[in-house]
């Protein structure tokens, strides 16, 4: 079928399902909020997607208890990310929708019942499904979005969503605090994932092996799929650079058990100094290490924001698509970032651009003798 008649019967579509929401949903209020927090006694956040999106809204969570200690807070997540929260102290209940309606109506209708003062809904975009959830679990709550396109009249509260704006995924979450009359820009975004003992035990045993007066680098080499990362002898030539200008370096990898042989064959390109993180760990498990890094290396991926949570600088890479990267870069924190020339793919950042930006990162660091350069 020729691409404009596709796109014909998308905005045809659209359109219909935008008039069906017009007879449906009542437009919201905005005339419900600001709340007082000492009002709020309960919260339902919505999160039923991704890895990624999970962990950029991590602050958010932990911020509202922290602010709302009294309240319930709640996540709707998916099979994908709850495992992140599903034991973490500051969140009273984990709901997961699987889109198995014989699962998720039953559970859908128990939530309706327990009238949630706030339903939050972070998904930066028309989500039907975060709008659907938000009508019908919170029909007697406040209903508030972080950023919307046509959909953003629906809800009691929700920031306009700009296609080529440079909001970042964490600072949206945080544009809860606005129902409260809290400047979200005064909110504490610093606060770590909740990691359990079993994961911080795993990753001591790991670090025993690795010398303790070391500068410990972290290289992540998965990213989902191979345009978002770089072939393997890239990194390797990244390690090599970086080992011959910092002799204490020790290297720490990171990668998908699909990529079990790239991750092998970059610790065999520098035995003796370099340590795979064993095979058949958590994710959690795997965050746990990264906590302990002095740097890490990634792709544009979730542990770039798992270290941003700790407060581990990063070198990140980005493919060329700026939307992109402004939504996902690393939240205020020590960073450096190569950006390709590319829209779709980053293949083409070479490792003398990691290296710079490596060199100059570090110098901006109070890492002591760990990072003595030869």
């Amino acid at each position: 079928m020729p691409d404009t008649v596709v796109k014909k019967s998308e905005k045809m579509f659209k359109r219909l399902v935008e008039a069906a929401f017009r007879f449906i949903f009542a437009k919201g209020d905005r005339s419900v909020y600001p709340i007082k927090p000492e009002n709020v006694r309960s919260i339902l956040v919505l999160r039923p997607d991704k890895l990624g999106d999970m962990i950029a809204t991590i602050p958010a969570l932990h911020a509202l208890k922290a602010h709302l200690p009294h309240a319930r807070i709640e996540v709707i997540a998916s099979p994908h990310n709850r495992d992140l929260i599903a034991d973490d102290p500051d969140i009273d209940a984990v709901h997961t929708y699987t889109k198995n309606i014989l699962h998720d109506i039953p559970m859908i209708r128990r939530l309706k019942k327990a009238r949630f003062d706030i339903v939050f809904d972070p998904i930066c975009h028309d989500s039907v499904t975060g709008l659907i959830l938000s009508k019908w679990i919170g029909r007697h709550s406040i209903k508030a979005a972080a950023r919307k396109l046509r959909l953003r009249p629906y809800y009691d509260y929700c920031e306009p969503y700009e296609p080529d704006g440079r909001d970042h995924s964490i600072d949206n979450s945080l544009l809860v605090f606005n129902v409260f009359g809290i400047d979200p820009a005064s909110v504490d975004p610093y606060r770590p994932m909740y990691l359990p003992e079993d994961s911080i035990r795993k990753a001591e045993a790991f670090y025993e092996s690795v010398p303790s007066n070391c500068l410990r680098v972290g290289f992540n080499i998965s990213a989902g799929s191979p345009s978002r990362t770089l072939d393997v002898r890239k990194y390797i030539a990244v390690m090599h650079a970086v080992a011959a200008d910092y002799p204490d370096a020790e290297f720490i990898i990171s990668c998908a058990p699909n990529e079990r042989e790239r991750g092998e064959e970059l610790q065999r390109a520098l035995p003796g100094k370099t340590h795979l993180i064993p095979d058949g760990r958590s994710f959690r498990d795997v965050c746990a290490v990264i906590s302990r890094l002095d740097i890490l290396i990634s792709p544009d991926t979730s542990l770039v924001h798992v270290a941003g949570t700790f407060g581990v600088p990063v070198v990140a890479l980005y493919s060329g698509h700026i939307r992109n990267f402004y939504f996902w870069k690393p939240y205020r924190q020590e960073c450096g970032w190569v950006i390709s020339n590319e829209f779709h793919h980053l293949l083409d950042i070479e490792p003398e651009q990691i290296v710079d930006q490596f060199r100059r990162l570090v110098a901006t660091l109070d890492l002591t003798e760990k990072a003595r350069p030869s």
